[in-house]
């Protein structure tokens, strides 16, 4: 394949997008992100980034700004194909550019009502057009492919891509001892992980108020918060909600943890605890079970097209006695978190891995930047792969 000029219109700061392009750089093709969310990160040869934000005046116009130099740069970039990543803000200016080619990849929040994709009166009509006016749509679940269906054109398929799971990075059997140390956590604690946002559409209050409950049945037990994306005022509600129901001690407030200390932590802690109110099907899931943490669920369907209730992971509700419960039956048998273990890094491998998923984005942009339409699509429902591209076998999972 020859390399490619793919310009990305996205959020720049999200290691999500980030580790999408850099994919892309490392196998010789040139890429662009557009954005008014720059990263302060250092971006690798071949990878750079043009910051459309637009300082003073109101924020609306400071939005017509952005798009209209999005539209500018584009014609000026003359990429292969346009990638955009978040159907939404930004995004809309593709409605205008009208240069290249280009994919969407909805995220979640950009189509999900209930996460605020539609509160301006315009957006479900900005949205639906670009989406509509898309060469290929991308979805990471058929959960989000159900939600995105109403918005297509009659007819339209949508293509599975999953963001992928690094597995050389993240896998089980690494050494945690070094944020042991500094966040003074005995190797004889069981660790329960929440590795999602901190803010309140995450119920991390409900995570603290179920985990002094676990605390008087498991004494050993330790709770880890991370602090991605944090609302400061919540923050410091969470801290005295712990010292108030007297698990201050053995709460953990950690901060936002550099994405390549993630597989670290995902390998310290026993569970991994996300209880949101709504979701997509998001990477930190994927990541846990290639790490081999057990899974504890809000009981939301797009989760069950990775999990099985008892099987490889366990559902339950953000309601305090119910979750308090499902923690403790996560951490009471040692051998039966191994099991799942093992079956989850197997489901990985076969269904999350990286490389395959960038695969097929690859053959995607190949065939968009030749002129070819995009379908047939693979239908995004289940765990289906794209039986065209189909992944390599890991030296783990043949040996």
């Amino acid at each position: 394949m020859r390399p490619l000029r793919l310009a990305y219109i996205g959020p720049a700061h999200s290691v999500t997008t980030r580790r999408w392009a850099e994919w892309f750089v490392r196998r010789g093709h040139k890429v662009t992100i557009l954005t008014v969310e720059p990263t302060d990160e250092a971006l690798p040869i071949g990878f750079r980034q043009i910051d459309l934000g637009s300082s003073g005046g109101p924020r609306k116009l400071g939005r017509l700004l952005s798009v209209a130099k999005l539209a500018l740069h584009l014609r000026r970039l003359r990429p292969d194909v346009v990638h955009i990543h978040y159907a939404r803000g930004l995004a809309w200016g593709q409605l205008i550019a009208g240069v290249a080619p280009f994919v969407v990849t909805v995220w979640g929040s950009d189509v999900l009502e209930e996460q605020g994709a539609f509160k301006e009166w315009y957006s479900r009509f900005l949205t639906g057009a670009l989406l509509r006016k898309a060469d290929l749509v991308t979805v990471h679940s058929a959960y989000m492919a159900s939600r995105v269906q109403p918005l297509l054109k009659q007819g339209s398929e949508t293509a599975r891509i999953g963001w992928g799971v690094d597995v050389t990075r993240f896998r089980s059997g690494l050494d945690t001892s070094t944020i042991r140390d500094r966040w003074q956590i005995p190797t004889d604690r069981l660790v329960i992980f929440s590795p999602r946002i901190a803010q309140p559409f995450y119920n991390l209050d409900r995570i603290i108020r179920a985990f002094a409950l676990v605390r008087e049945r498991v004494p050993q037990a330790l709770l880890v918060l991370a602090e991605l994306l944090s609302d400061r005022a919540y923050v410091e509600r969470l801290r005295r909600l712990a010292a108030d129901v007297g698990v201050g001690e053995q709460v953990r407030f950690v901060g936002a943890i550099p994405y390549q200390d993630m597989p670290l932590w995902l390998n310290l802690a026993e569970v991994s605890v996300m209880v949101p109110q709504s979701d997509g099907m998001p990477n930190s899931l994927w990541e846990a079970m290639a790490c081999g943490t057990i899974p504890v669920l809000n009981r939301l369907p797009q989760y069950a097209e990775l999990i099985r209730d008892g099987e490889n992971g366990f559902f339950t509700s953000s309601e305090t006695e119910p979750l308090a419960d499902t923690l403790m039956r996560a951490l009471a048998d040692p051998a039966e978190r191994q099991r799942m273990a093992r079956h989850n890094r197997e489901i990985v491998l076969e269904f999350g891995n990286q490389d395959c998923e960038m695969g097929k984005m690859e053959h995607w942009y190949a065939t968009l930047a030749a002129g070819r339409v995009a379908g047939p699509v693979t239908p995004a429902n289940g765990r289906e792969k794209d039986p065209r591209i189909p992944c390599a076998e890991s030296p783990e999972s043949s040996s």
